[in-house]
């Protein structure tokens, strides 16, 4: 893979996102409140190429900031401006969101893997050429995991900020049950996504995961999903930013930044990540994996 060498129910949905604080009792499930209203349908497919990208600062690898359900790309800009200072970094709309086109009546609804797809094309007409260090906030995590699986050759690195995960769309204990997850007006349906992120597999692609810190009854099988992910790569670590809410890129900017430094170093240099508390010790973490 580097042969180059270089939240089961809504949650706070009014706000956006959970903090440590949170009396919430289940996982995040959406970053934002749904549409209260249908978006505008085009009648002709919103073209992949035409979905807004927002890129600073130049070198490779790029890195790409991919954000949760029905949120613009615009809340990283304050992390793309940082990040930027050292290479390439961009955001994007997806379909229906932002700046960005809907979908057309006659278009599948939109899937992490749909999304994913676009991406690639959105990335490519705009001339940011791969390889990518890839950040996926929340829903946007499984959007990075698809990615991850369908165009492996195209990630120099992955960073999932409190993913969401494929056991919040089959039986068990982080299961949304009731929660209807839409975007841009379209529904997500359940069992398209978890064929698509079936069998995972990261390889030896340099992976960090981050969580939010809570202490709710759910928490213990949210992070074990995490452990999941960074244990789905040879290279990964996983660490809980202390004090952070799901939003962990506005509450804690300096923990989110060193963790995707970090991939992009190792990936530039083509070496292992270094040990998680060698990462995190030092930048308010508890590591996991």
């Amino acid at each position: 893979m580097r042969a180059w060498a270089c939240a089961v129910a809504v949650v706070l949905l009014a706000s956006g996102c959970t903090s440590a604080g949170s009396d919430s009792a289940d996982p995040p499930a959406s970053e934002s409140p749904a549409p209260t209203s249908e978006p505008a349908t085009s009648e002709t497919a919103a073209d992949p190429a035409g979905l807004h990208l927002d890129c600073a600062g130049e070198g490779g690898p790029a890195i790409v900031l991919v954000a949760g359900l029905n949120t613009s790309g615009g809340t990283f800009a304050d992390l793309r401006d940082r990040l930027a200072e050292g290479t390439t970094a961009c955001f994007y709309d997806r379909a229906g969101i932002g700046l960005s086109p809907p979908l057309a009546k006659n278009d599948p609804d939109p899937s992490p893997g749909s999304a994913a797809a676009d991406l690639r094309k959105t990335l490519s007409a705009a001339g940011v050429e791969p390889p990518y260090v890839v950040l996926g906030w929340s829903y946007g995590g499984l959007v990075a995991q698809a990615y991850a699986k369908d165009f492996p050759d195209d990630l120099a690195g992955l960073v999932l900020e409190d993913p969401s995960v494929r056991e919040q769309f089959v039986a068990g204990p982080l299961n949304d049950r009731g929660f209807m997850w839409r975007e841009g007006g379209r529904t997500i349906h359940k069992e398209v996504v978890a064929e698509e992120l079936a069998g995972l597999d990261l390889g030896d692609l340099p992976v960090a995961v981050i969580s939010q810190d809570s202490k709710e009854s759910w928490i213990g099988p949210w992070y074990r999903a995490h452990d999941r992910l960074a244990r789905a790569t040879t290279d990964g670590i996983h660490a809980i930013g202390l004090g952070s809410g799901h939003a962990m890129h506005d509450d804690v900017p300096g923990f989110v930044a060193r963790a995707v430094q970090t991939v992009w170093s190792a990936a530039s240099a083509g070496t292992p990540l270094p040990a998680c508390r060698a990462v995190f010790a030092t930048a308010g973490g508890r590591c996991r994996v």
